[in-house]
């Protein structure tokens, strides 16, 4: 095919309401690829359909307004099943456009991605390269064959090219175009200023927990921006949006051995800017803590998991519960706010477990916490191990959710399991001491979230007290 036009539509699909608390964060990725198209000379339109709560045929409305003859998908697990609306939608309008999908799930499950007839071709891994190669041959009516990081469909036959390598040096990539996003539109529950955005400074992670598969999609070494590439890129925000607040997205930015480096910079500029960062409990220094702190940064979130070592063990994690209450510790000496995320549901969990990760929640008193359940995503070695132990509830990818569980690797009965959520953010954030510590430090941005987030609670629990599912393990 040979394009009338070089109009290319990239659409993140929304996840509908499978959150406790409303987060609004921008697509990084789809941001990244769609500068870099731009850069070759295509004209990219982003739809974020969360964030206008898009309609499946809203969608297809504005790509045929762009009269464009290619469109990217870009699917998490979680919201696959929106993907596949919005791919049949558009085949459905226009039989011939071409329909690409990419992001962690086409990555991880390909099949399952090119088992949607509606979508043409899989981009597995970082899509820059992949993407814009791809383009140009299907302009010039090129074989795709030998193109690395594709997967296709041949009749009835999927074929899977072998990987891309991964970008060695992020610096090469350009600077995103955050005039396709909506930034006003975008906010974090933790958030305490606006304009907010996000960024991501790095690809890739060293670790190997058995529930992610951030290593499958962005490779186990670790890749980061310099700072010197960092602080341009948050110049053009301030200049161009006057962003008070930046949330790091990174899966542990505090593995970029130029992080002091990066916040030196800062504290020469001395912007009227805030910054929030994940970090990982067995790397910290009070030292840098306190250099973050004096560079802006007001918070760090660690991924806490479990309140047991046997099960911190079993999820690889790589962590003990001494170094967690260290690193938390730490952190709040530097004046950093905390925020913890915890999982109900791990593998081998008993009631007496879980009790465990609550009362640690309450023992470790951070800013904020946040409990899920423990979800077997695909492409993990977790949903391996529930395949195989027959732990998963519900096979389809709709059932993937947050704030419920689709997988039972406990001795509890289902029903009861579910209600653990619940219990931990009441016993959490309904505590008197949590209640007035909070009233004294809040600001307006955070009473609002505040309300929004106890709002949460209640409706969930109301609706757990109410419901009628029977999904109980025996």
């Amino acid at each position: 095919m040979s394009f009338k036009n070089k109009n290319v539509v990239l659409i993140e699909p929304s996840t509908g309401e499978k959150a406790i608390t409303s987060f609004k964060y921008p697509p990084m990725g789809l941001l990244a690829l769609g500068t870099y198209l731009s850069k070759q000379g295509y004209n990219i339109n982003l739809i974020d359909a969360s964030i206008d709560n898009l309609s499946t045929s809203e969608i297809v409305k504005k790509v045929i307004e762009n009269k464009s003859q290619i469109v990217g998908i870009s699917s998490m697990s979680v919201s696959i099943s929106q993907a596949f609306k919005i791919a049949e939608g558009l085949k459905k309008n226009n039989p011939n456009i071409t329909i690409i999908i990419g992001g962690i799930h086409p990555t991880v499950a390909t099949e399952h991605a090119l088992s949607c007839k509606a979508i043409d071709i899989a981009v597995i891994g970082e899509g820059e390269i992949t993407a814009t190669m791809l383009l140009e041959a299907l302009d010039k009516g090129q074989d795709i064959n030998k193109i690395d990081g594709l997967a296709f469909r041949q009749g009835e036959k999927i074929v899977i090219n072998k990987r891309r390598g991964l970008i060695k040096d992020l610096d090469s990539l350009p600077m995103p175009m955050y005039s396709l996003l909506q930034i006003d539109k975008y906010k974090s529950p933790y958030a305490k200023r606006t304009p907010f955005i996000s960024m991501v400074r790095s690809r890739g992670c060293p670790f190997r927990c058995i529930f992610c598969a951030n290593p499958i999609m962005f490779g186990a070494n670790f890749r980061c921006q310099s700072a010197e590439r960092t602080i341009q890129e948050i110049e053009q925000l301030i200049k161009d949006y006057d962003v008070k607040e930046i949330s790091f997205k990174d899966t542990e930015l505090t593995l970029d051995k130029n992080l002091e480096r990066f916040c030196d910079i800062m504290i020469e500029k001395k912007y009227d800017l805030i910054w929030t960062c994940n970090s990982r409990a067995n790397n910290v220094s009070e030292t840098l803590y306190k250099k973050m702190k004096k560079a802006g940064c007001c918070a760090v979130t660690f991924g806490v998991e479990s309140g047991n070592d046997e099960i911190l063990k079993k999820l690889k994690k790589n962590l003990t519960l001494a170094q967690i209450r260290t690193a938390v510790s730490t952190a709040k000496k530097a004046g950093l706010q905390v925020v913890t995320n915890f999982m109900i549901g791990n593998p081998h969990d008993t009631k007496e477990t879980i009790e465990q990760t609550i009362n640690f929640a309450i023992e470790l008193d951070t800013d904020y916490a946040y409990f899920g359940f423990t979800t077997p995503f695909p492409g993990t070695e977790l949903r391996m191990e529930a395949e195989l132990n027959n732990w998963i509830l519900n096979n389809s990818m709709d059932a993937i959710r947050y704030d419920d569980c689709m997988m039972n690797a406990t001795s509890i009965p289902t029903d009861e399991l579910k209600t653990y959520l619940d219990k931990a953010y009441r016993r959490f954030y309904f505590r008197p001491k949590y209640i007035l510590r909070r009233l004294r430090k809040l600001n307006k941005g955070e009473l609002k979230n505040s309300i929004d987030g106890a709002k949460s609670i209640l409706k969930n629990t109301w609706k757990q007290k109410f419901s009628t599912k029977t999904h109980s393990k025996v």
